[in-house]
């Protein structure tokens, strides 16, 4: 029911103050452009406060507290709030519960609330026991510290009264459609780190456990020019979602052990899902969770590669997979993202703690350590091949043999004749039925592989050709089997290619061969590797992948 009434919610928030902004709004209390405090002791549930626009050094939102079926709605009005300090913070909530923060009431104005600078601090924070907050339609920039904060620190002035895991929960986090660029630190810090135990120096070292926070959505947001980690989460370890963000340039200031796009910390278990990382210093993504969570339909592009180029040996990849705390039994999956010139591998899997890890249908390209690995560049397994599972995953080392729609313009989409296009296998099951355009997948007769799913009617125009079935085994060792319409009556021709264009086999099959209704192919002569199996007959051809394994 809560789940329910959360979205009921949203859904009307969403007619009542659409992203395009509003020109009438319904306000039951209006905040001064140059008030610097919204206090609780005047706002009931279900009020709607409005902030008239105007310039403020910082903003306190103090003992605000809606209910879960009346929050209150903060929104701008009649233009921007603009904030510009040195303080410690642009905007503050404290003690506030079941608050939606929204700058989209005005028309025109993508980002009603404007934090431009704050010299010595963060530009927002969720505090001191603040829970079940939504924030919209901010932009935050040139803070000397994180972008936005989510968390309450156990050590509140009082060592009788610490904020542990044990009396305190933050519930149903929500941030979106925000800005935030040319951030010192952190672009989004939510969630403690310390999942395991922080140290108070404040009361003699004691060490506590920090709050968890159960229902985080973060999604939507640029996220550009970001000092360390783009988004950071840890101690969330349910009913987390991070998606459909877009994320530029993290980790320019090299700060080690802060550098990725997305790091998923310990104690988090989150999907992670349709976003788009590019030419950040660090990893693309980093993943030390508990487990059971999906990575998939991300575009990560040129990940590390201006991190000290000219030291192969200072590794940045795609996507790594490590471990601080893992759940017993845990799997991680990871499918159907595009990894684009990784500077180290595309992926590396280091989690000898998970049952599972299951690496299917991804698109690989250029991985920087392609000379030097030749084994194992696009997916690097650090633990026991039999606990990771590999399968059609599309991987080449030229970008130009993919056949993306426009490489220079970052338009990796798939052309029509990409090799990619009915590539990978069917993932439905799993919850995979759409691509990180929000297409709905497969749209042929298979997944493509990587994060887009072709929608072009001619892709494989021939895969629907009643005479050829689907190969097996995939993956294979040794030999494949084609079953073949026994009514035949010509030759046909298998060729099999390999993803840099080189035929490696090519065989005739007279007719008379063909009664049989199957034809078995040796392979055992050739190398490990993806292959196109090419099937001519009546002078149409069919492509199906093959995967050949040793």
């Amino acid at each position: 029911m809560k789940k329910f009434v959360n979205i009921l919610f949203a859904l009307i928030i969403t007619v009542l103050f659409p992203f395009t902004g509003i020109s009438q709004i319904n306000c039951t209390i209006e905040i001064p452009g140059n008030e610097f405090l919204i206090d609780g002791a005047s706002i009931n549930p279900g009020d709607v406060v409005c902030m008239l626009s105007g310039n403020k050094e910082y903003l306190l939102i103090r003992d605000v507290q809606g209910t879960e079926s009346q929050p209150i709605t903060i929104i701008n009005k009649g233009g921007a709030i603009v904030i510009d300090n040195d303080h410690f913070y642009g905007v503050k909530f404290a003690n506030c519960k079941h608050v939606i923060f929204l700058g989209n009431g005005q028309e025109g104005i993508q980002y009603g609330v404007q934090v431009n600078r704050v010299g010595n601090g963060a530009g927002m924070s969720v505090d001191n026991l603040s829970t079940n907050i939504e924030i919209g339609f901010v932009e935050i920039s040139n803070t000397d510290i994180g972008g936005i904060y989510a968390k309450t620190e156990p050590y509140q002035g009082d060592c009788d009264n610490l904020v542990t895991r044990d009396n305190f929960t933050m519930y149903d986090l929500k941030i979106h459609d925000c800005y935030l660029h040319d951030i010192a630190d952190e672009g989004l810090y939510v969630g403690s780190s310390k999942y395991t135990g922080q140290t108070i120096p404040q009361c003699n070292n004691i060490v506590v456990l920090p709050h968890i926070i159960l229902g985080v959505e973060i999604y939507n947001n640029i996220l550009e020019n970001i000092g360390w980690d783009g988004i950071q989460i840890g101690s969330s370890p349910d009913d987390c979602n991070i998606f459909n963000n877009l994320i530029r340039y993290d980790s320019y200031a090299e700060e080690q052990y802060q550098m990725s796009g997305i790091l998923i910390g310990g104690g988090a278990k989150c999907d992670c899902y349709n976003n788009q990382i590019y030419d950040g210093k660090g990893d693309g993504i980093d993943i030390f969770g508990l487990g059971f969570m999906k990575i998939y339909n991300n575009l990560i592009v040129r990940a590390g590669r201006t991190y000290k180029p000219g030291q192969p040996s200072e590794y940045k990849h795609g996507i790594y997979i490590g471990e601080l705390v893992t759940t017993p039994g845990a799997t991680f999956k990871l499918y159907n993202n595009t990894i684009i010139s990784p500077k180290s591998n595309g992926m590396k899997y280091a989690n000898n703690n998970a049952t599972m890890g299951y690496i299917i249908n991804n698109l690989i390209t250029d991985p920087g350590l392609l000379s030097s690995e030749k084994n194992y560049p696009y997916i690097n397994v650090m633990v026991n091949p039999q606990k990771v599972d590999i399968s059609n995953n599309f991987n080449v080392p030229a970008n130009s043999t993919v056949k993306f729609v426009n490489y220079d313009d970052n338009n990796f989409d798939l052309k029509p004749n990409s090799p990619a296009v009915n590539y990978g296998k069917s993932l439905t099951t799993e919850g995979i039925t759409f691509d990180i355009e929000n297409r709905f997948r497969p749209f042929h007769t298979y997944f493509d592989a990587g994060a887009y799913e072709c929608h072009d009617p001619y892709a494989d125009i021939n895969e629907y050709n009643d005479d050829f079935g689907i190969p097996y085994p995939v993956p294979t060792k040794d030999y494949i089997n084609i079953p073949i319409n026994p009514n035949i009556d010509e030759d046909v021709i298998i060729r099999i290619t390999s993803l840099t264009g080189q035929t490696v086999l090519k065989k005739t099959f007279s007719s008379s061969k063909l009664l049989v209704g199957n034809l078995k192919v040796d392979l055992k002569y050739l190398q490990p590797g993806n292959y196109i199996l090419t099937i001519t007959a009546y002078n149409q051809s069919v492509n199906r992948p093959i995967i050949i394994i040793k």
